[in-house]
């Protein structure tokens, strides 16, 4: 069990790998040696003045970082993490700009983004190339889906309650190597859910996917 499960079950990870922090506690220091010895950070609440990854501490081991509630702007700051992998933000609502992002261009295979409706595509989220995983849910309106040529090697893409204006799929069943997509249906695509996925299964009709179970279910990774 590692960065890579779609589910990740924190409880079989070592928990001293793993670094929790909300900003609403009272103590709000923030321990910078427990984020530098660690490959797992998740924050809550964060809200420092200079609205930016700047307010939190180097880590050169740092894998994965999830921020919920966060009141970023931008990704600045954030190339401190040289080597993340995994990077998630859940309700960070202010977020609007990419910028900073491209630091990570050399180690960042995963972004997950729920919930961050001002914020749309730009240049620093397409010099990602080395993406395997993107899901963009509840994010700013895309114009169409050409950017998708930028990632290379993605695999899955997902974009929940976020619009694709001009309503053409086709660019998913193009790209080389997509092959799970998630979305919702509506009027103007050109292509329903279901007829997507029925594609993509005839064009890779081996599961690619390794599962592991427990008695909650069962995760996987890429």
């Amino acid at each position: 069990m590692d960065w890579r499960f779609n589910t990740i079950w924190f409880e079989q990870l070592d928990q001293n790998n793993i670094f929790r922090k909300d900003f609403k506690t009272p103590n709000k220091r923030i321990d910078s040696n427990d984020l530098a010895n660690t490959a797992y950070a998740i924050v809550w609440h964060l809200k420092e003045k200079l609205n930016s990854f700047e307010s939190l501490p180097e880590s050169e081991r740092l894998l994965y970082l999830e921020l919920n509630w966060a009141n970023i702007k931008d990704f600045v700051g954030i190339e401190k993490f040289k080597n993340l992998r995994r990077l998630e933000l859940h309700y960070c609502t202010k977020l609007t700009s990419y910028t900073g992002l491209n630091l990570l261009k050399d180690s960042l295979e995963f972004l997950h983004i729920n919930q961050s409706k001002k914020l749309v595509i730009s240049e620093e989220l397409l010099s990602l190339s080395k993406i395997k995983v993107l899901r963009l849910n509840a994010c700013g309106d895309i114009d169409n889906l050409d950017f998708l040529s930028n990632f290379p090697e993605l695999i899955d893409f997902r974009f929940l309650n976020t619009n694709i204006l001009d309503g053409n799929l086709q660019p998913i069943l193009n790209h080389p190597t997509i092959r799970s997509v998630g979305f919702l249906n509506k009027r103007h695509y050109n292509y329903k859910a279901e007829k997507i996925d029925s594609l993509l299964k005839e064009k890779f009709p081996e599961d690619h996917r390794i599962y592991v179970y427990n008695e909650k279910g069962k995760t996987f990774r890429y």
